[in-house]
């Protein structure tokens, strides 16, 4: 039986703490004049619905922005044929199942539910954490993550919480060998978000290595284990795992395609055609899209926001290749198919646009700051992240966009 833990006690106090950080700059946004409303059709069409009253005004409606406006347009009106269809169900259905209890005042749902899935995340991420490292390390390794340059979204109402949550859910159900279960929540993360597909791959990966008595250290080392069980017991197996689970790793992708064909049997659309019309966004090869994001760096004309997303991807990237050596290798496959999804929207109009929010969904790596030797580098780090953290809310309660 589970029982409450002092860690979790303060990783509570830590989201109340924010959201009351977040609070006081929406409050000293709206008493300056802001926030800058957003040149959109949506904006106008789903301003009214926002609630009046005084406390919206100041600590809810700062938050009405960018994709939140999005997903409050699906809850409140529907899919249409138009950039709706590019965002996945399950987010905004949660928040119009639940915007009644707070008096028809969805944004104040969808972040209620944020903050709510955001504490439940920090639980997971710390409980999956120490089952595989220390307790310390994975306390470390929490905060890390609620302390990143744009670790805010979490709070706001994109889906960033619901969709680490569904993940961290996978993990330890895929952890325990319960591999239906486990696809079941890889499936809810697809509706979430359409990269959770990805969670197919490492369901599979997961179920391979676990029939190996002694795992190696390392990604390449377990690929070689895999590839000497098929050569050598490939019908032992086969027997070693029930066929549904087998079936089971298809879940995720099934779902996404689900998703897409009730798109066109609707007449809405697809989604590579509303990413190309109304964010100019090809999707591409990995490989094609980092060529091309190489070769734009030298043409580019830089917005402040493409310096913190250059410079954030790179860190990334360090970090990424040093989970190969430092990490569980089922870590190292999410990550990288994680960054491989990312390079697919090859033509962003920003240099790496919303790459810096994505990377939350990178929870691995966040281990890796926690495993600083010194004390003194592990605040640095911290101090910095969250100074930058504290800055890029503000813009953003500001109406401008960050990440």
């Amino acid at each position: 039986m589970l029982h409450w833990k002092k860690e979790w006690t303060g990783f509570v106090i830590a989201v109340i703490v924010l959201r009351l950080i977040y609070a006081a700059i929406g409050w000293w946004v709206v008493s300056s004049g802001g926030p800058i409303p957003l040149n959109e059709t949506i904006y106008g069409e789903i301003k009214p619905y926002l609630s009046t009253d005084w406390f919206s005004q100041y600590f809810v409606n700062p938050w009405f922005g960018w994709d939140t406006i999005s997903y409050l347009g699906i809850a409140i009106l529907g899919y249409r044929p138009d950039a709706s269809i590019a965002f996945m169900p399950l987010y905004p259905l949660l928040i119009k199942i639940t915007a009644p209890v707070f008096g028809g005042n969805y944004l104040l749902a969808a972040l209620v539910l944020s903050t709510l899935l955001c504490i439940f995340a920090l639980i997971l991420m710390y409980e999956l954490f120490a089952a595989i490292y220390s307790p310390t390390f994975a306390r470390d390794a929490v905060v890390m993550f609620l302390t990143f340059p744009t670790a805010f979204f979490l709070l706001a109402g994109f889906t960033e919480s619901l969709f680490i949550v569904l993940v961290l859910a996978f993990w330890i159900l895929a952890r325990k060998k319960q591999w239906i279960w486990a696809a079941l929540f890889a499936g809810l993360a697809t509706l979430t978000r359409l990269q959770g597909v990805i969670l197919s791959a490492v369901l599979l990966w997961m179920i391979l290595t676990s029939l190996i008595e002694q795992p190696a250290a390392t990604l390449t080392g377990q690929l070689r284990q895999v590839v000497e069980i098929f050569r050598s017991s490939r019908e032992k197996l086969l027997r070693s795992v029930h066929p549904v689970a087998w079936l089971a790793i298809f879940i995720p992708p099934l779902a996404a395609a689900g998703y897409q064909l009730w798109l066109k049997l609707a007449g809405l659309g697809t989604i590579p055609d509303a990413l190309r019309t109304y964010w100019r966004l090809e999707t591409v090869p990995p490989w094609t899209g980092f060529i091309l994001f190489l070769q734009r760096i030298p043409t580019a004309r830089f917005h402040y926001m493409d310096w913190i997303d250059l410079i954030l991807f790179m860190v990334i990237l360090i970090a990424s290749l040093l989970a190969l050596r430092l990490l569980d290798p089922a870590f190292s496959l999410y990550t990288w198919l994680t960054i491989a999804v990312l390079l697919t929207r090859g033509t962003p109009p920003h240099l790496l646009a919303s790459y810096s929010r994505y990377f939350l969904a990178l929870f691995p790596l966040f281990l890796l700051p926690a495993q600083l030797p010194r004390q003194s580098q592990r605040l640095t780090v911290l101090v910095l992240s969250f100074s930058l953290q504290i800055l890029l809310v503000s813009i953003f309660l500001w109406g401008s966009w960050v990440a």
